[in-house]
């Protein structure tokens, strides 16, 4: 019997925290493999520049695969652009900043209407577009790129991280001017006709940052984002977050999206405060294992007590059709864990049983 679910009703209820008949295959990471580029007759760098490209792009993933998500913006550069750094174009698919913009946070400006502003209204366009396409029925999850790694770009990583040990008066400053831009850009997203938008913060990783520093630098911010935008909103942070999780759990914000983490220790850390999205390895698993290696990493993702299942971080550009859809098929055929509470899933799987889950899922070795 098909569900009466639309995908929209059911990421909606997964990042909420609501009843769903299956655990949603939503990925919010940037899907832009060949094969997806290929069906949407999409290109780079038009597809940055062109909102109906952007859209049949961002769609492919459910067309194809029936990903039940679709995210407009593939780069997480386009607020530094607008804010005034340059761009590294000779890298298309996700252009990097090629350095800071400024070195003193009161000279840091922009324009007036943000809705005409460098690529933001080619984004704006391919949620119009969207939102008209599937009448609402398939959610959509712009990204846009959170305070502290807009306040790296254009001030410089490496300063930012300085500057919060020996200039804290000066790293707030440029963190709260990239927070005031990153709020005004997500409320535009949501009036457009985002479902739920996917704040990511890549430089508040804890491979770079302490949760002190997080807790300090990081923290006050995103809790101004959860308080300042009325629409639901998954964080993203790469790399090994663990220290952070504690913070994190407080930011107010409805679902973390992790990486380098195992699931359950994520689910034991946030409880009930956040739903959790994750985590299919993006380096080894989706690019070069098997579909039936994807399937069992999925249903372990699953039985560890994620809500949603997604990736690590963006998926590689030569992960096949078939490793998709393999995790779709996973979510869609394992029933949902009924635990009593959180310390008995925990018991039941344990963690060495989760280290071992991973090997074989990546098809390692003992």
């Amino acid at each position: 019997m098909a569900s009466e679910m639309t995908p929209t009703r059911r990421v909606l209820a997964a990042v909420l925290g609501g009843r769903v008949d299956y655990v949603p295959p939503a990925n919010p990471l940037a899907q832009t493999t060949h094969d997806l580029m290929k069906y949407a007759n999409a290109e780079w760098p038009k597809a940055h520049y062109d909102s109906k490209m952007m859209a049949d792009l961002a769609a492919a993933p459910f067309e194809v695969c029936g990903i039940e998500a679709a995210r407009p913006q593939f780069d997480i550069s386009l607020e530094a652009e607008v804010l005034g750094c340059k761009l590294d174009w000779n890298k298309p698919d996700r252009p990097p900043v090629t350095g800071p913009a400024y070195t003193d946070p009161k000279d840091i400006t922009w324009p007036d209407n943000l809705e005409e502003a460098g690529r933001i209204p080619i984004v704006l366009g391919a949620i119009e577009i969207l939102h008209k396409r599937y009448d609402g029925g398939l959610p959509i999850l712009p990204v846009y790129t959170a305070p502290f790694t807009v306040a790296g770009h254009i001030a410089g990583v490496e300063n930012l991280v300085m500057m919060t040990v020996t200039n804290p008066d000066k790293a707030h400053a440029f963190i709260n001017a990239a927070c005031d831009f990153c709020i005004e850009y997500g409320k535009l997203q949501a009036a457009y006709g985002a479902h739920i938008l996917f704040p990511a913060d890549p430089s508040a990783s804890g491979d770079l940052i302490s949760g002190e520093t997080y807790k300090e630098f990081v923290l006050p911010y995103h809790k101004r984002m959860a308080a300042a935008i009325s629409c639901p909103q998954i964080l993203h942070i790469c790399g090994n977050t663990s220290e952070l999780l504690p913070y994190i759990r407080e930011t107010n914000l409805d679902c973390f999206s992790f990486d380098n983490v195992p699931a359950w220790y994520v689910r034991k850390a946030l409880g009930n405060r956040m739903s959790i999205l994750g985590s299919l390895d993006v380096i080894d698993l989706m690019p070069n294992g098997t579909p039936e290696q994807v399937y069992n990493r999925t249903v372990e993702c699953i039985k560890q007590g994620v809500d949603i299942v997604g990736s690590a971080c963006d998926v590689s550009y030569g992960t096949s059709l078939d490793n998709l859809k393999a995790y779709v098929r996973a979510c869609k055929e394992t029933p949902i864990p009924d635990y009593d509470d959180i310390e008995s899933m925990i018991r039941e799987i344990g963690a060495g049983k989760a280290r071992l889950m991973r090997a074989e899922s990546l098809g390692g070795g003992q």
